[in-house]
């Protein structure tokens, strides 16, 4: 069953901030409540897990005033309790707790000392499923939880891009309408639903690797589909690297090779960012989607770091070649 909380504005603000049932409707005048904020992402390729926990507030007045004071937002180190359990088959393989740690936060209208987090460097595991409980450290009550959820896996069995193969470069082929574009055609993953391909592209300034990221299409999932595919035309990225580089067009820069990333994340991560896409934070009652059990927030799976290092084109050759389209930019490409 969908779930969802209605909150004030300084709930949407904050969920800004961070990166990622039944309906309850909280009044702005009602009788203080206090409501946990839990916000999650599991990445089987990071080092590290990282939970935030903080308190949705209710009361008269500003909601700048009561944003402004970190103990309305935050929980006190030692007040409360996180910890991330293992399940497989139904069965608890173990319970692992959180550490607690804080970490600088940008400044802005909001509490601007340092932010709350709980994180642990214990490996995850693809075999598992897993879920959050926050616990009152003063009783041991349950004040929030998740359902558990899997991450999400790759078949390693199949190559992750079926588009380009492993032996293709880099390079924009001209379609029966005139448009030149790459594309991209990879195999869906168990547990995904939402996808964005990234081009990594390179380049060698001065003897050093820079790079740029340029962000591809939003793609989404249906059950029936084995791949999926999204294009970059090659005027979008010709367009997207004279824009980043345009201040500073002195000749010293060459092309270099290009990494094909392919990030994605569950559904709930998927619905959740739908929510927040097509919602403005002006809006002072906003709906946003929520799996967390006796409070707000979200959380689910996403991975990062899937990748194909491939050449680029380094022709010079024009109409097409890519270091000569480039070097026709004006942004210093030799």
């Amino acid at each position: 069953m969908t779930k969802k909380r209605y909150c004030g504005a300084i709930l949407m603000l904050a969920m800004l901030q961070i990166l990622v049932g039944c309906e309850v409707e909280f009044s702005p005048n009602a009788k203080w409540k206090e409501t946990p904020v839990v916000y999650c992402m599991l990445d089987q390729d990071l080092d590290t897990t990282w939970v935030r926990v903080q308190k949705c507030f209710l009361g008269e007045g500003s909601i700048y005033q009561f944003g402004s004071i970190s103990d309305s937002i935050n929980y006190p180190q030692g007040s409360i309790s996180v910890s991330l359990l293992a399940y497989r088959n139904g069965t608890l393989q173990e319970t692992i707790p959180l550490l607690y740690t804080e970490r600088d936060h940008r400044q802005g209208d909001f509490a601007s000392i340092s932010q709350p987090l709980y994180y642990t460097d214990a490996p995850l595991n693809e075999r598992n499923l897993y879920k959050i409980e926050v616990h009152r450290t003063s009783d041991g009550t349950l004040i929030a939880s998740t359902d558990s959820i899997p991450l999400i896996i790759k078949d390693t069995s199949l190559a992750l891009f079926t588009k380009p193969n492993a032996y293709d470069r880099f390079k924009f082929v001209a379609s029966s309408g005139g448009t030149s574009a790459f594309t991209l055609e990879w195999n869906q993953l168990a547990n995904a639903r939402r996808y964005q391909p990234i081009i990594r592209f390179y380049y060698i300034e001065y003897g050093d690797t820079l790079h740029l990221d340029l962000k591809c299409s939003v793609v989404t999932s249906g059950n029936s589909q084995a791949r999926l595919n999204t294009t970059y035309s090659r005027d979008a990225f010709l367009s997207n690297i004279k824009e980043a580089l345009k201040d500073d067009p002195a000749p010293k820069r060459l092309v270099n090779a290009v990494d094909l990333y392919l990030t994605a994340c569950d559904e709930d991560l998927n619905v959740y960012m739908n929510e927040i896409d097509n919602t403005s934070v002006l809006d002072q009652s906003i709906t946003s989607y929520t799996n967390i059990r006796g409070g707000v927030g979200i959380y689910g799976a996403r991975r990062t770091q899937l990748y194909r290092h491939v050449a680029s084109d380094s022709s010079m050759v024009p109409p097409d070649g890519l270091q000569y389209l480039i070097g026709q930019l004006g942004v210093g490409f030799e």
